[in-house]
């Protein structure tokens, strides 16, 4: 029976595992064709336009927005050690969730991070992070659109359209959603509840894990409060790190010879594409789908669709070159912490 059991497991495990598989190789099947109807000669055009130059630039903007997404989770960790180890750790989950979907990253960033702050701090810190996250992000958007608002009035430029920033305004409030998810299962001891779970589907020295799992939902809800410091601390540098992703955007469309566009409609169309991925994350597919997406928000605003998926892939490439620069930074060896179960 246990020995069925076990197989029942690995076979599952091995089904989600080519599962995973198929939607990755899926996921660059159709970024292949996508880039293939745009013109690889285009692309290639492109990149050249961009240079070295331009792409040292953008890849030093990637190291800014993912330094200040990783100062903000140094700060929401209970106990901080060694800046650069979390940095690489933040870079390495963030790489995770551009490759594997349903942010699979962030599990990354507990595993590595616990190695010098513990399962419980590390679990806390990410867990914060996010939290704020979902918080920030939508007040930045929010704040993102308004300013591409103020833009049009300092610039007035025809191909801004009053009928779009209404519909891009109205949207960016549905980017407060999963903020106020997340606030719900925090208030509703979210923690506890699984762990009372786990005993009653006949997990053993579960009383343990209770009273670990109680101090986790209350210093999660009482981490404004306590920490108020850290709290705003995170949030402003997640939202500055918002602002560096619009400059990079901007630079981005400029560096690759698409001048002609105004500034105002740049940044409606940054906060559209964001929307737009944050809209299709429950898609089991990361590559090929943020590339449609600036595509069809290109295309929706009546511009160019290949130049968005081409200025979007241009950012996956700085994103992931970045990103895995400082990823490399987790191989130098850490004076480890003694971990705590979980």
């Amino acid at each position: 029976m246990v020995l069925r059991t076990l197989m029942k497991a690995e076979t599952k495990f091995k089904s989600r595992k080519l599962l995973k598989v198929f939607f990755f190789v899926l996921s660059l099947v159709i970024l292949f064709f996508l880039l293939k109807s745009i013109g690889f000669d285009k692309l290639k055009d492109v990149f050249v336009k961009v240079g070295w130059k331009g792409a040292v630039i953008l890849i030093c903007c990637g190291f800014l927005e993912n330094g200040s997404d990783a100062l903000g989770l140094y700060f929401s960790l209970p106990k901080r050690k060694n800046f650069f180890y979390i940095f690489s750790s933040n870079c390495m989950g963030a790489l995770t969730n551009y490759i594997i979907p349903w942010e699979v990253g962030e599990l990354v960033k507990i595993g590595m991070i616990k190695n010098i702050a513990g399962s419980e701090n590390s679990i806390k810190g990410v867990v914060l992070w996010n939290y704020v996250y979902k918080l920030s992000k939508g007040c930045a958007i929010f704040a993102l659109v308004l300013l591409s608002l103020v833009f049009s009035f300092i610039m007035p430029d025809v191909s801004y359209q009053m009928d779009k920033f209404w519909l891009i305004a109205a949207c960016s409030m549905l980017g407060f959603l999963p903020y106020f998810g997340m606030m719900v299962l925090i208030k509703s001891n979210i923690s506890v509840k699984i762990v009372k779970l786990l005993k009653l589907l006949g997990k053993k020295n579960t009383d343990e894990l209770v009273k670990k799992a109680e101090n986790m939902d209350r210093d999660l809800k009482l981490f404004k409060k306590e920490r108020p410091s850290d709290y705003k601390k995170t949030f402003w540098l997640q939202y500055f790190a918002r602002h560096v992703s619009l400059l990079t955007f901007i630079l981005c469309v400029y560096f690759a010879g698409f001048d002609s566009y105004a500034v105002s409609v740049l940044i409606l169309l940054h906060c559209a594409i964001n929307l737009g991925n944050y809209m299709s994350a429950f898609i089991p597919m990361k590559f090929g789908v943020g590339e449609g997406i600036g595509y069809i928000m290109f295309a929706f605003f009546g511009l160019s669709g290949e130049v968005g998926g081409l200025v979007t892939f241009i950012l996956r490439v700085k994103a992931i070159i970045a990103m895995s620069l400082v990823s490399s930074l987790i191989f130098i060896p850490q004076k480890k912490e003694k971990n705590d179960k979980i």
